[in-house]
């Protein structure tokens, strides 16, 4: 499999209502995690005072979530998944949706979650002279590099930014509001407010120069989100010359959906797929038309974006009838290699 380059791409996907990797509940075949951490202040990286509340977004099922002061866990989390947590601390901190969570196979532990305190939300509000609406959620976006690392320097036109959402706003490198700035800080966080609910992707506008991959997050109502946007130079870098036997069925293995579609899966019985068997098993269970469903098809050669292979195991709203979600952002290099194999005629090499 070979690499190019496209300049000003745009990837335009709509998270789900849930999100997660592979089929769903013991996805991978593995048995359910325990995720233990707290709740943590935005600004200070401390416990909240206040006892927190938790729920979760985009596990199915839900897991058992336990709480103590600023403590929590959660047990049932599925195996190889994608999630967030919404955090709150009433009076003091709004409610919060974190940064998304990634667990592969075993217990995770010291896990912070943060939460936006009532008092800064208003010290934002005020600096940036924005009166957010109830029905509207603030986005807190932190740009990075690929290390990790906050990047400065990134000029508000590179956001492609939903008609009527407002900014970005920047916050200097200790967090406080800079409302005369133009670009990232050292933090490299930027603030959005009036983001409806649902579901928010930030990408970068065409022809900036840059790559913006931001993990489809959930937004609610009054509520905060915060997420990370990994900025890089240059267009997105596709794969070429995808290989069926080499490139494609390892995604399937690497990302539980073979486990999960065959043998004792949980999803042994969905879309009529296994996943397993033979690369010439697979590729007809992925390429020829289900009688069931005439015209949604698991690889649309005509319109490879909406193959179900693709779409299912993506973000949508409003969801569809596949329980999690392995893609959190069209930017996932699986979700890229799948979708150039198709544009290449999803061929059986």
């Amino acid at each position: 499999m070979r690499a190019t380059t496209v300049s000003g791409l745009t990837l335009a996907m709509i998270a789900a209502i849930t999100v997660g990797a592979g089929c769903g509940a013991d996805d991978g075949g593995g048995s359910p995690l325990r995720v233990t951490g707290r709740v943590v202040d935005f600004e200070t990286g401390q416990p909240v005072a206040a006892s927190a509340t938790i729920s979760t977004f985009g596990l199915d099922p839900v897991p058992t979530v336990a709480i103590d002061g600023a403590s929590f866990a959660l047990d049932g989390v599925a195996p190889h998944s994608v999630f967030y947590v919404l955090a709150g601390a009433a009076p003091t901190h709004r409610n919060t949706y974190g940064a998304a969570i990634e667990v592969g196979d075993r217990d995770y532990g010291d896990v912070d979650v943060a939460a936006v305190s009532e008092a800064y939300l208003a010290s934002l509000s005020a600096a940036f002279d924005v009166q957010p609406t109830a029905s509207t959620g603030v986005l807190l976006a932190q740009v990075v590099d690929d290390a990790g690392h906050g990047r400065a320097g990134v000029a508000a036109a590179v956001f492609d930014v939903p008609a009527g959402v407002l900014g970005p706003y920047f916050l200097d490198a200790d967090l406080a509001p800079a409302p005369t700035a133009t670009e990232t800080s050292a933090s490299g966080w930027a603030v959005f407010f009036e983001v409806r609910p649902g579901v928010v992707g930030l990408l970068a506008a065409p022809d900036s120069g840059y790559t913006l991959d931001m993990p489809q997050s959930p937004v609610a109502p009054a509520a905060a989100t915060l997420a990370r946007l990994t900025v890089s130079d240059g267009g997105v870098v596709l794969p070429r010359d995808v290989s069926f036997s080499n490139d494609v069925i390892p995604i399937f293995e690497s990302r539980g959906c073979q486990s999960c579609h065959s043998g004792s899966g949980p999803g042994r019985d969905l879309g009529n797929l296994t996943l397993d068997g033979s690369a010439n098993l697979i590729h007809r269970e992925l390429t020829e038309e289900l009688a069931v469903a005439p015209g949604a098809l698991r690889v649309d050669l005509a319109n490879p974006e909406a193959s179900l292979v693709l779409t299912m195991p993506s973000a949508e709203d409003p969801p569809d009838d596949h329980p999690n979600i392995t893609f959190a952002s069209a930017l996932d290099p699986d979700y890229l290699t799948l979708l150039v194999w198709i544009r290449e005629g999803a061929k059986q090499n």
